[in-house]
């Protein structure tokens, strides 16, 4: 079953994180449709609720303030991508100190409990 409440509060969310970028980079709601090439007040709606809130929207606003879309989303979700980034360093550490424990250049580790 679909949680529309939720879908809903995490668009709310979105459009919130948005007007605030929006409003940080010191652009108008109405030079980004006009950059974007869209009909006046479409993102007005789309930002304040009034238009659903399309992946194409959130997409097309992103393009139409030069954020890249990966940045969009580690705006959006920062511990997601900072969870991801953490896992291959910590492997690569754990590969990297294997090897200098084979080589001598760090001491291997006691067997716990000893």
């Amino acid at each position: 079953m679909r949680d529309r409440s939720r879908y809903q509060q995490e668009t709310t969310r979105l459009a919130a994180l948005l007007r605030e970028e929006i409003r940080r980079r010191g652009v108008s709601i109405r030079s980004l449709e006009q950059k974007m090439g869209v009909g006046n007040s479409i993102f007005q709606k789309v930002l304040t609720g009034r238009i659903k809130m399309t992946l194409e929207h959130l997409l097309a606003l992103a393009d139409a303030l030069d954020l890249d879309w990966p940045a969009l989303f580690s705006l959006a979700y920062p511990g997601a991508t900072e969870a991801k980034a953490q896992k291959p360093a910590d492997e690569l550490e754990e590969k990297v100190l294997a090897v200098l424990r084979r080589y001598g250049i760090v001491p291997r580790q006691p067997p716990e409990g000893e």
